[in-house]
């Protein structure tokens, strides 16, 4: 089950999101749920994420992806964070985050 989300450079994504989701894939018993978006997922989001073998994938990781990255390789980095500092920084001035 993947659930795409196309959002503004400086909105994350919220846990109730993720919540939803979950509760998707429980619902409809799939095997494996994704969420992809264009942004980022707040730290709770993210850590929600990984506790409940969700596949956050975020605007760094959906580059990998379509850079020809398999996704399962995604799944190793699964909550690893969303940029390095010096990443984060341009990130906030270019956005304004």
């Amino acid at each position: 089950m993947i659930q795409c989300k196309r959002c503004a450079p400086t909105r994350a994504i919220a846990s109730r999101e993720m919540r939803d989701l979950l509760g998707a894939k429980v619902h409809f018993g799939a095997d494996l749920a994704v969420f992809v978006t264009t942004t980022r997922f707040s730290r709770p989001s993210e850590a929600f994420a990984v506790q409940h073998s969700i596949l956050a994938v975020h605007r760094d990781h959906l580059g990998l992806w379509n850079s020809g990255a398999l996704l399962q390789s995604l799944g190793e980095v699964n909550g690893g964070g969303q940029g390095d500092p010096r990443h984060r920084t341009g990130w906030r001035q270019a956005y304004g985050e």
